[in-house]
């Protein structure tokens, strides 16, 4: 009468300890990695590096990343294990290493593509923040800054590659933050409509891409 219920606990306990063999890192049944690019505009600041620490309750050790700035932009990728309750953890430092900005997030990372967020970085001197985006899409606006006079247009054009630099397919959404300078069609032609700066923005799945257009009479 107990050999049933023994074999089957026998064999319940052999698929705990087998999963358990496949898993060290006890990320989940979903398992996996999930690669996310970081990106952000640090223009303006003493940001010479970001600094970025995942955690998490399965995670024994905070895993570390470093993110270059190259002509005032943070851009890099970083690994994490899939799973939920993910903290990561941005901090900005100037040439000297003195931390100017801090923030966080906590979030469940799928493996495979992610939708990209927002973190503001608060700064710990001055008053500038710092927006960075975190997600699986980057999107790169060609030319990223042009002049033009009242009436010119100027075509842009949006590439979408993933954290490895494969392109990516996708219908983009184009927008201006002050029609009053220029204004921008669905196809990223911008026309020129008085004078001023505007900055046009490339969207898709959360992540965008810049341009900044100055208009002259």
């Amino acid at each position: 009468m107990w050999r049933p219920r023994l074999r089957a606990a026998s064999i319940a306990l052999a698929c705990v300890i087998g999963w358990v063999c496949c898993n060290p890192n006890g990320v989940g049944p979903t398992g996996g990695e999930a690669t996310l690019i970081v990106r952000a505009d640090v223009s303006g600041t003493a940001v010479a590096t970001v600094v970025v620490d995942v955690t998490a309750p399965d995670i024994p050790v905070a895993l570390v990343f470093n993110i270059a700035v190259v002509n005032g932009v943070a851009l890099g990728t970083i690994t994490v294990p899939a799973g939920s309750n993910r903290t990561i953890a941005l901090r900005a430092f100037d040439a000297g290493g003195v931390e100017t900005h801090s923030g966080s997030i906590t979030m469940t990372i799928q493996p495979g593509s992610d939708p990209t967020l927002s973190i503001v970085l608060q700064p710990l001197t001055g008053d500038v923040p710092i927006s960075v985006t975190l997600g699986s899409i980057l999107v790169v606006v060609t030319p990223s800054v042009a002049s033009l006079v009242i009436g010119d247009t100027v075509r842009l054009l949006a590439s979408l590659t993933d954290w490895n630099g494969n392109p990516t397919a996708g219908t983009i959404s184009w927008a201006t933050n002050n029609p009053g300078a220029a204004f921008v069609d669905n196809g990223g032609l911008v026309t020129a409509s008085g004078a001023g700066t505007t900055t046009i923005s490339a969207t898709f799945q959360g992540a965008a891409g810049h341009a900044t257009i100055t208009v002259t009479p």
